[in-house]
């Protein structure tokens, strides 16, 4: 039986709040994806230096769908840890969305009026027995919650609380919020090598040739891992994700639909993010006309006023993935001194973006927290742990 998680410790305050005086140490953050920014954005409101510098290559999540499904992360990966810390996330994006969106002065369009699982007939093991924070459904249940709902439904499964928000909103208001702090964004550049003294680091090597002093880095690069710091070569995979977009129109869902084909989001600015294929170690961007007319077919099925729905774009997306399904969150365990890693985060890096915030900022901060991330440490990538 799994304990309830403990409520969630709350992000660092605003600069200027609390007791903690402002901080110089300068810390610089490889990756500017959900990950990299939500981490700075939090690292700059408790009042240290920070600056992301971002490649400008497509990030996993301007291509994600948003969702916030802790519910599930039992059931589909790797155990308790995740579903515990997923959760913590959650209830942390409560408040942070809010902070957000008033220091960008835009919305992100959180939301948390449930995702809905539905089953068809024949798809027996559709709810595993293990997912928890739900409600089961007969048809009729579900079709009062969610009307759009195809009348071929078995059944379905209610997860309250659960919910979305908008990826591509959410990256636009990141850097407004975060620059609203002192941070800063730094595109169209590239860390190419990390720069240590005496076992520690100094800073970063830029691929144009620079230097920038740190005294911490945070890799939070994504599927690109393997190009910064000792991680082993493929700890950090990616795994391909293709996606399409319909036009929002009459009979379109309410909220999130999961089926076992495909998941429906719709978004306020009249999309239904429709997704989405898993690929493994493929890098190639192109979407494939096969896989995205099966997804269609998969939101049809669900959502029969779908079936007609113009298609508004498509794409792919790299996830960075890694062999057990863990993320890797914490200090480097055989150094340098000041590296931490923020990776492999999956098809979860919008959910779990919060809480590997908060325990960065934390560990980096005040040292704190080191044991709450054990699951997640690389050493259970490192030769000896293998061994």
């Amino acid at each position: 039986m799994l304990d309830a998680p403990s409520p969630p410790a709350p992000l660092p305050p605003r600069a200027g709040e609390g007791r903690r005086a402002r901080m110089t140490l300068p810390i610089l953050i490889a990756g500017g994806g959900v990950i990299g920014l939500t981490t700075a954005y939090a690292l700059a409101r408790a009042g240290a230096a920070v600056a992301v510098i971002d490649s400008g290559a497509p990030a996993a999540t301007a291509a994600a769908a948003g969702m916030l499904a802790p519910s599930f992360e039992r059931a589909l990966h790797a155990g308790a840890a995740l579903e515990i810390f997923a959760r913590e996330s959650l209830a942390l994006w409560r408040a942070l969305a809010p902070e957000i969106e008033a220091d960008a002065g835009m919305s992100v369009d959180f939301r948390t009026d449930g995702i809905l699982s539905v089953a068809f007939e024949g798809e027996k093991g559709a709810f595993p027995e293990d997912m928890r924070g739900g409600t089961p459904l007969s048809r009729a249940q579900a079709q009062a919650i969610e009307p759009a709902l195809s009348g071929d439904i078995a059944s379905a499964w209610f997860a309250e609380g659960d919910g979305q928000i908008d990826p591509r909103a959410l990256l636009s208001a990141l850097p407004a919020a975060l620059s609203r702090h002192g941070g800063r964004l730094v595109r169209g550049r590239r860390v190419a090598a990390l720069k240590t003294v005496r076992g520690a680091v100094s800073g970063v090597t830029l691929t144009d040739g620079a230097h920038l002093s740190a005294r911490a880095v945070i890799v939070a690069t994504g599927a690109a891992a393997d190009a910064i710091g000792p991680l082993p070569p493929g700890a950090v995979f990616p795994v391909k994700g293709e996606a399409l977009a319909l036009v929002r129109g009459a009979g379109a869902p309410a909220r999130v639909i999961r089926t076992r084909s495909a998941y429906l989001c719709p978004k306020a600015d009249g999309r239904v993010v429709v997704g989405a294929t898993e690929i493994p170690r493929d890098r190639s961007l192109t979407a494939d006309a096969d896989r995205i007319a099966a997804l269609k077919r998969g939101a049809a099925r669900a959502v029969p006023a779908l079936a007609g729905a113009a298609e508004r774009e498509r794409w792919a997306g790299l996830r960075p993935a890694t062999a057990d399904g863990l993320p890797v969150i914490g200090a480097a365990p055989a150094g340098p001194a000041g590296l931490f890693y923020a990776l492999g985060h999956y098809r979860n890096g919008v959910l779990l973006a919060p809480a590997t915030a908060a325990a960065l900022t934390r560990l980096i901060l005040d040292g704190a927290g080191a044991s709450a991330l054990a699951a997640f440490s690389a050493e259970r990538f490192m030769p000896e742990a293998r061994a």
